[in-house]
Formats: structure tokens, sequence, C-alpha cells
């Protein structure tokens, strides 16, 4: 088992196939199973426990060898030295037998995956009458030798092919040997007495080859893409172009599509224009009668006038005689001689507001007044109103304060 450069799966393998016969049947299933989903880390850890554990002899080159796989799983090493090593191991003789043909019910089991699979040559299947290993399991034991190609894969063929029986509820122990490879003794024992299983269904090639459209996966081969060529279109002879020469290089067109075109509404005329038939004539269109004229607008009788109204009554007022004119020589002007009170008439304005009477009814003397003209009269007149309403609006009814004097009480300190 030196290492010229094989893989490690491909090593783990070989040395699996050297362990037959050694180790129970379980076991090598168990690892191979482990092998073929690329988990070296615990195959190489379970082989090493079981040889450990059932105190199972190995040459020293197979202990050389598991040591070196231990370290490149990054396992410990030092567990190869455990192994009982021996320079030539003890001689058992295992017994094989094919008298109760142990092909029965392999082919519908096993015709479809290993069609699939790549590059199998053939299968072959016997009985093993003794026991294998520390824990040995049921007698006969049925093992299955399978001789693949270099194109196939050793590991994958022998855990698809273990896992359909397990499924069939077939207990079977696979062995999976590549053609052109020396076989040791027990499987040179195994392959004497076995029978060929064949395949009706999907039969292998002449020479023991899978045929070429053969999948290497467990599958149904699927039918080539039809290929669809376009039909060549024939050359326009007018000029101008024809109908029968435009359909043909519609189809062509739509012959090479990857999907369909979308219908088109084809009518009536168009499907007897293209058959040859005459049209049938076209029904003649029925006269829509006018439409009636619309009715008269209706006028509204007209609103009887309203009287007129009679013209406002403005009344006149007295004319007022102008004031007199003072001498150019006088020193006091107009606006003096206006807002200059004597003091009876101020005295008399603030008695009338201290009274709480309206400023309209202040009488003013017969010289101040006969001094003002009429807008003035009117802005004095503004001018009491206003300072009326302040009062009354201002000075509430119940007594109050401010800053610790009472308010005066219409217009009176208390």
């Amino acid at each position: 088992m030196a290492q010229d450069g094989t893989g490690l799966p491909v090593r783990l393998h070989d040395l699996l196939l050297a362990l037959a016969g050694r180790v129970d049947d379980d076991a090598l299933a168990q690892a191979r199973e482990m092998l073929a989903v690329s988990e070296l880390d615990r195959a190489v850890d379970h082989v090493v426990g079981c040889l450990i554990a059932g105190r199972i002899p190995v040459r020293a080159e197979e202990r050389e060898e598991l040591g070196a796989l231990l370290g490149e799983v990054r396992s410990d090493p030092l567990l190869a030295d455990r192994l009982l090593a021996v320079e030539t191991l003890p001689h058992v003789r295992h017994r094989f037998t094919s008298e109760s043909d142990p092909t029965k019910d392999l082919a519908d089991v096993l015709g479809r995956t290993a069609s699939a699979l790549p590059d199998v040559r053939s299968v072959r299947c016997t009985w093993r009458s003794s026991p294998a290993g520390a824990t040995p399991g049921p007698l006969p034991q049925r093992v299955v030798l399978v001789d693949i190609g270099p194109k196939g894969f050793p590991t994958a063929t022998a855990y698809r092919l273990d896992t359909v029986l397990r499924k069939a509820g077939i207990r079977a122990s696979v062995e999976v040997l590549t053609v052109g490879k020396p076989m040791n003794e027990y499987h040179a024992a195994a392959s004497s007495s076995s029978r060929e299983v064949y395949f009706p269904s999907a039969p292998l090639g002449a020479k023991g080859e899978a045929p070429d459209n053969a999948a290497w996966f467990d599958g149904e081969v699927r039918d080539k893409a039809p290929v669809i060529e376009p039909e060549p279109v024939p050359a326009d002879d007018n000029q101008n172009g024809s109908t029968k020469s435009r359909r043909g290089r519609d189809e062509a067109f739509e012959a090479i599509q990857p999907f369909p075109p979308k219908p088109v509404k084809r009518t009536a005329a168009r499907d007897q224009a293209q058959k040859g038939e005459p049209a049938p004539p076209a029904a003649p269109e029925q006269q829509t009668p006018p439409p009636p004229p619309p009715p008269p607008p209706v006028t509204p009788p007209p609103a009887p006038k309203a009287a007129p109204a009679p013209p406002p009554v403005v009344p006149v007022a007295p004319p007022v005689a102008p004031p007199p004119a003072l001498p150019e020589d006088s020193p006091f002007s107009r606006a003096e001689v206006t807002m200059e009170l004597n003091p009876e008439d101020l005295a008399a304005l603030q008695a009338a507001l201290a009274d709480g009477q309206a400023p309209a009814s202040v009488n003013l003397p017969p010289t101040v007044d006969a001094k003002l003209s009429d807008r003035e009269r009117a802005l004095l007149q503004q001018l009491h109103e206003e300072l009326a309403q302040r009062e009354q609006q201002t000075w509430p009814g119940g007594a109050e304060y401010v800053n610790g004097v009472p308010k005066p009480n219409n217009g009176k300190f208390s």
C-alpha cells in the first residue's frame, strides 16, 4: 500500500477491500458510507477503532498506512501503535456457494441504478456461509461483487448499490473491484463461486461496458431537445411581391421564433379570400332615420314691472348765518377764538360731565356757538358722544379700589 500519488478516498477504499473477511460486514458498510459523503476523518477513526476493539491482526504495512491516514485527516497518529501487527496473517478459509440462486430479485432492484452508474462492467453475486469479524452477523451472507472500469468511481458505486439494496430490504455486502487490479484471496474465492446478474431492461455493452448514452447519475435519461430548422424561402419572382411569397416568409419566420406568435383575429372575408371563394355580397346598410328636431325653447312670461320707488325726502337744514368777520388788524385768529372758553362756559361744561348728562344736552353760550362752523359743531358733538360712552363703560357699579383709593362713583370721589 505505497503512497504513489493516489487520492485519500481511493487509498481508504483499497484498505477496506483488504480488510474484507476480517472486519464484520456492517462496520465495513458504515465506513464506506462515511467515505462516500466525504467524512474521511470519521471513516479512518471508525476503522481504527474496530481493529483495536476486536483485536484484529493487521500486517506491518497496513499499520503504517493507517498511521499515515490518521495524520492526513488530522487525527492522532499514535493510535496506530495500539494496533495488533503481525508478520503473517492467520489463514482463515471462507466458504462461498451459489446453489440457492443468490441473484434472485437483484436484476429488478439493481438494473436501473447499475445502468446509470459510470463504467460498470459486470455485477456478480454469491453466498458466504462463514462468519467474518469479531461480531459477525447472520449467515449466510450475500456478497455482491461489482467490476468497474477506470472511468468509474468505486466509493460512490459501492454506496449507491448498498443504499438501493437496503431500501429494497436485501441485506448484502457490496464489494467494488477495479478491473486490472489484483484480487486478494477473499475476493478470488468469492468470484470463483459467484453468478452474474443480468439486466434485461437495461443490458450492458457487448464488452461489458455501459452504453454510451447511459448517465452516471440515478435518473432517467432525457431525450435530446428537438432542433427546428427553418424552411427555405423561395425567391420572389414578382417585384411588387405576392400574397403567397409573403405567407412563406411569415411561416419561415414563425418556425425559428423561440415562442409562438400571438394569435391574430381572422375574419370570414379574409379566410374566403385565401381559399379562393368569392366573398358574399355585403348586406345593404339600413338607413337610420334622422333624429326629430328639438322643440322650440319655452320663453317665460315677462315679470310685472315694479312701481318706481318715491325719491327719498331729504330734510333741508335752515340756513345758518355766517360768523361775523373779524377785522384784519385783530391779533386773535379763528382757531384761538374757537378753542377759547371763558371760565363760566368751562365750569358749565365740567358740571354737565360730572352729572353724567349726555354731551348733546350741553348748551353752549350763544357767543361761542356763533363762532363755530358746521364742521366744528359736528366734531364737537362726536367728541362729546365718545366721552360719554367711555364714561359709562369704564366705571362699574360696585366699589373698587385703585392704589388703595376707591374709584370715583359716577365721576365723583366719595
